[in-house]
């Protein structure tokens, strides 16, 4: 279900204008209500956990998906932002999410309630429509952002009182190591932790890795994040990340405001798993117009920023190359490149399991796997 865009419609021969955000406002004129289509999903549902998935193989067409947008009453929610000394915040952002997206990267169609503070800690998101939702807000009033988190039930009336206390994020500080060889120019590495949640606010800081392979990542945000590491790591591979004796590095770490997360050791192989292969059809002429996908056979590893999920497309002549995934048991299966968005939906890897290879890689692994696909 597309929320509507920009354009007009008549609600009882009364123009409607788009209010930008994927809903039309329909002025009311015995009060001051709005109503707007709010975000729907097929069969006709509000929740993107209560969706009903539609199969749709490689070139194929399916008619009659029909049903009904939610017209509902909106509200405005608006509030104060200040800083821990109480003053306002002068600068930044806040934004809603609904509180039933259970999974980073799992967006709504048509929903983008977000505001500014403005210069004097005031902020104002219009046309919300009733739901539970995460409220967050990132203040830029020092050199480190700042950020507050608050759970807020909508219904149709506005919400004009939202008060939200600005704290400064947790620190993630440690070392790097590179086991087996010299390691890269330590100057272009970077740690970051990206947000395991859906509806983080703002870019996602990092840090820059110092000459003695130390690093300091201030400005995190509470909740539950990853620690990834990116930059220039020229046949470097995120091995370990060791938080008080155990290894976190596919599990997400909880930080509060203020915490401080000290002694981190993030480890480099330059063992370099690798899977190579070639995509044909029965003649064995090389075929180029699929993706081939790994994914771990273990479903507790299908989700966002899973590095056991990987894709790569052959070349003219039907081969492919699949680098750096980390030991373990795979899922090996072509796929149309079309359906790049699900590559880490549980229920799409669960249908290519069932036809899909199996290997197993050690490290420092190089394993060959050649698909023939059947065209007629």
């Amino acid at each position: 279900g597309r929320a509507p865009g920009g354009g007009r419609s008549e609600f009882g021969g009364r123009g409607a204008q788009a209010n930008g955000r994927g809903g039309f406002i329909e002025p009311l004129p015995d009060d001051d209500l709005q109503k707007a289509y709010a975000p729907t999903y097929f069969p006709g549902v509000g929740s993107i956990n209560e969706a009903r998935p539609i199969a749709l193989g490689v070139g194929q067409e399916t008619l009659d998906v029909n049903f009904n947008l939610l017209l509902v009453r909106t509200a405005r929610v608006s509030g104060l932002v200040r800083n821990p000394d109480s003053s306002p915040s002068t600068s930044g952002q806040v934004n809603l999410t609904p509180e039933d997206v259970r999974a980073a990267g799992r967006g709504q169609i048509g929903i983008n309630f977000s505001g500014r503070i403005e210069w004097d800690g005031k902020f104002s998101i219009a046309n919300v429509p009733p739901g539970r939702y995460v409220l967050r807000a990132r203040g830029n009033d020092t050199e480190s952002p700042q950020y507050a988190v608050q759970p807020l039930s909508v219904s149709s009336s506005d919400i004009d009182d939202v008060a939200l206390i600005l704290y400064p994020g947790a620190t993630i500080a440690g070392t790097v190591t590179f086991e087996g060889g010299d390691p890269p120019d330590l100057a272009q590495v970077r740690i970051s932790a990206p947000s395991a949640e859906s509806g983080s606010i703002g870019p996602n800081p990092n840090a820059r890795v110092e000459k003695d392979g130390r690093f300091t990542l201030d400005g995190v945000p509470a909740g539950l994040h990853w620690i990834r590491s990116g930059g220039q790591l020229r046949g470097w591979y995120l091995k370990a990340v060791i938080v008080d004796n155990r290894d976190i590095v596919d599990t997400p770490i909880e930080l509060s405001a203020s915490q401080k997360v000290n002694d981190v050791n993030i480890l480099f192989t330059n063992k370099r798993n690798e899977i190579n292969g070639t995509v044909t059809n029965e003649q064995s002429i090389p075929i180029t117009d699929f993706t081939v996908l790994a994914f771990p056979t273990n479903p507790a590893l299908w989700r966002p920023l899973s590095r056991q999920i990987m894709t790569a497309r052959p070349d003219q002549n039907g081969k492919f190359q699949i680098r750096g995934l980390p030991p373990g048991d795979y899922y090996l299966a072509t796929v149309d490149p079309a359906e790049q968005g699900e590559w880490f939906e549980p229920a799409f890897l669960d249908q290519q399991r069932a036809t899909a290879a199996r290997i197993r890689l050690g490290d420092g692994d190089v394993t060959t796997h050649d698909f023939r696909i059947v065209t007629r």
